[in-house]
């Protein structure tokens, strides 16, 4: 990188992030700089996933170096909305587990993959400390996250996606059933058809803008790869937002 690059690298991660006035392909803190954004991702950087049960700790720091190292200035903070996954989706077959999840495990009773069922009410707080820890983190190093908030491809298209959502009526204790339809995919829980599923996920969002809203270099992105149907329930939590 020439004097001039690293120079720029070199400038803290700030914000909020705007539309630059007069180059609008590109964002600005300022007015005047224009930031452009790039980097690279992965699934598991603020959720755990493996084929193990617990899934083994993701190396966060070890990813921040490496997105350091390649001069990226960007990731997406990946949200899995699901339990565990199986990969046939991808192609593969393997099922991967995944934890934490935003919502306390308290019972009573056991969910379809035999643990404690959620209580939607109640908010599993280590979740929240460390998606703040890793926005903290990721500020120190000069990195923008975009905290994903929701993830549409996995409830589409993993085989028996429903069952393994803590939004199943036999996954937690509310009596939460976002299967409108009954079809066995439930689909309908990112289009705001129910009220009762959509005030638990503004209150979410709530959580997580809570959580985050004390730096400058946070993006948030609505949704992962959701189906055509969600769009007006995306806008809806953008206005949200």
């Amino acid at each position: 990188a020439s004097l001039v690059e690293q120079a720029a690298m070199a400038q803290p991660a700030s914000g909020p992030l705007r539309v630059h006035p007069k180059k609008p392909r590109y964002f600005t803190e300022n007015g005047e700089r224009a930031i452009l954004l790039t980097g690279s991702h992965t699934w598991n950087n603020l959720i755990d996933m493996g084929t193990t049960d617990p899934p083994v700790a993701f190396d966060y720091s070890a990813h921040l170096d490496w997105l350091v190292d390649y001069q990226h200035n960007f990731f997406r903070l990946w949200a899995w909305e699901l339990l565990s996954w199986n990969t046939r989706g991808n192609r593969e077959n393997t099922i991967h587990h995944v934890s934490p999840h935003p919502w306390d495990r308290t019972g009573p009773g056991k969910a379809l993959d035999g643990k404690p069922k959620f209580d939607l009410q109640q908010f599993n707080e280590p979740y929240f400390d460390r998606l703040r820890d890793r926005v903290k983190a990721a500020q120190d190093r000069q990195l923008y996250p975009a905290v994903m908030l929701f993830e549409g491809w996995g409830i589409q298209f993993s085989p028996d996606a429903w069952s393994h959502h803590p939004f199943h009526p036999k996954n937690n204790v509310n009596g939460i059933d976002g299967d409108l339809d009954g079809d066995g995919k439930g689909l309908e829980i990112h289009t705001g058809r129910s009220q009762e599923v959509t005030e638990l996920q503004l209150a979410y969002v709530r959580k997580v803008i809570d959580t985050v809203n004390e730096f400058d270099n946070v993006l948030f992105e609505i949704a992962n790869e959701n189906h055509p149907p969600s769009a007006e329930w995306q806008y809806e939590m953008i206005r949200f937002i």
